[in-house]
């Protein structure tokens, strides 16, 4: 996710016009770089009663870091897996083995936060 969030804010740097990244990094967060904005947002998004085709919007809780933030924040990273080595082993959710399934893998709330419950399919 971190390289490719430097990439993205990179492009935005040099003026690329095309950047749209929204990665989701769990539960309704997700991180996102877009040209316009000098920052990377981590925010929560939810879904309108109404949405259209899966549409999410993002709500007032997040955090908008600048460019210089962010990197700051990237460079502290080998710092926080020494004090706390369990973080630089672990893997995302979708490495588990209950997700090697389409089914399994679209049951999960966290991974799917708006899913529609009642669109899910069964085995």
């Amino acid at each position: 996710m971190i390289p490719d969030n430097n990439e993205n804010v990179d492009a935005v740097r040099r003026g690329d016009q095309s950047v749209a990244l929204r990665h989701h990094i769990g539960s309704t967060v997700y991180v996102s770089v877009t040209s316009g904005y000098s920052c990377v947002d981590i925010r929560r998004f939810y879904q309108p009663f109404d949405a259209k085709d899966g549409e999410i919007k993002p709500t007032k809780k997040g955090v908008a870091l600048k460019f210089a933030e962010w990197s700051y924040l990237c460079s502290l990273i080998d710092i926080i897996h020494t004090a706390f080595p369990t973080l630089a082993t672990a893997l995302p959710c979708y490495y588990d083995e209950d997700h090697m399934s389409q089914v399994n893998w679209l049951s999960w709330l966290e991974c799917n936060p708006f899913m529609n419950q009642q669109s899910t399919p069964t085995a």
